[in-house]
């Protein structure tokens, strides 16, 4: 058992400055949990918090049932991937990979049966005698896995690990870290501020936003059934089409407490001539303000009488601006928010 929990956690610096605000969370043993929020939200404290590396102000840690508060962080039994890799520039691979089990004694022919397992699985044998100065930027966050993994430990702590790299070597790492996380079947903790990070790696997601955990779920139920606000803006992309109540008055019948309407750009259905509409839908027209075409899937800007209205097609002609189309959206797909930004549910 590997779960980690945080019992009323709080972190401040100095006399005002709370970062942490009494959080509570559970992360489930083999998980891969991603915590994701906007630059400040205390993401990363938190993790740094769990790996020993800040101290809390009050509130209990518990690593594997075992309260954590007071242990240094070579004694917690997890293993940190950070952003900048942190690798020996004077250390091969295999030294850099090898020096954190000579320091905990481990006997030599253990240290090299661990290397060359870890190394083939994360495919580094024939750059063993590199230094990291030789390597790619995949290849050293490979060695900073390994250099993780060969301690075999109950947590993974990852934070930010992929920012430092290229579009298209982040999306093959993160296809590299999933498959990982299958094979060992350890609990991974990961900080990312990257919704997609997030979405595609994740087993759980904690969203974050000043210090306080907005929503803890599946990425498919923070997609598609937000708790609030703060949750229906940050993840999709584009992002949730929001409108004011009085905008959207003459169309819809609302409850009294609603301040806020939203619905997804992919649950926006473009109206072809001839097309008609259910019971179930709103129906309006508009001019194209702008259109992204992003391979099999085109992104389109429309100004609807109550406001600008985002939505995609896919596999479809491109439709050009200035334009005038209708859009219909079902009533069953909007979103209702209160005044403070609670999901109304009706």
């Amino acid at each position: 058992m590997s779960q980690i929990e945080l019992r009323n956690v709080n972190k401040t610096y100095g006399k005002n400055n709370c970062v942490i605000d009494n959080l509570n969370l559970r992360i489930p043993d083999g998980s891969f949990t991603v915590m994701v929020g906007p630059s400040g939200c205390g993401k990363s404290t938190t993790l740094r918090m769990i790996a020993g590396l800040e101290s809390l102000s009050s509130g209990d840690l518990y690593i594997d049932g075992t309260r954590v508060n007071d242990l240094e962080p070579g004694e917690r039994d997890i293993a940190m991937v950070f952003q900048n890799y942190a690798l020996y520039p004077t250390m091969n691979v295999r030294e850099n990979i090898e020096f954190g089990l000579a320091n905990a004694k481990v006997p030599k022919p253990e240290r090299e049966k661990r290397i060359r397992e870890i190394c083939e699985t994360v495919g580094l044998t024939p750059y063993l005698d590199r230094k990291p100065g030789e390597l790619s930027g995949g290849q050293r966050q490979r060695v900073a896995l390994a250099r993780a993994m060969v301690k075999q430990p109950k947590v993974f702590l990852m934070d930010e690990p992929l920012s430092n790299l290229d579009a298209k070597l982040r999306n093959q790492m993160r296809t590299e870290l999933i498959e990982l996380h299958k094979q060992l079947g350890t609990t991974f903790v990961y900080v990312t501020h990257d919704q997609t990070e997030a979405m595609s790696m994740a087993t759980d997601i904690v969203l974050m936003n000043q210090g306080e955990i907005q929503q803890v779920d599946s990425p498919e139920r923070l997609y598609n059934d937000p708790d609030n606000l703060f949750a229906a803006q940050f993840i999709g992309n584009p992002t949730m089409n929001l409108f004011k109540r009085t905008e959207m008055e003459p169309f819809l019948q609302l409850p009294e407490e609603v301040e806020t309407v939203g619905f997804r750009p992919s649950k926006v259905r473009l109206l072809e001539a001839g097309d008609s509409s259910t019971d179930g839908e709103i129906v309006t027209s508009g001019p194209i303000l702008t259109r992204e075409l992003m391979g099999s899937e085109i992104i389109y800007r429309l100004r609807a009488p109550f406001g600008i209205i985002t939505f995609k097609t896919f596999n479809e002609k491109q439709l050009p601006e200035d334009m005038t189309v209708r859009v219909a959206v079902m009533k069953k797909c909007m979103y209702l928010f209160d005044a403070g930004g609670r999901r109304v549910r009706v």
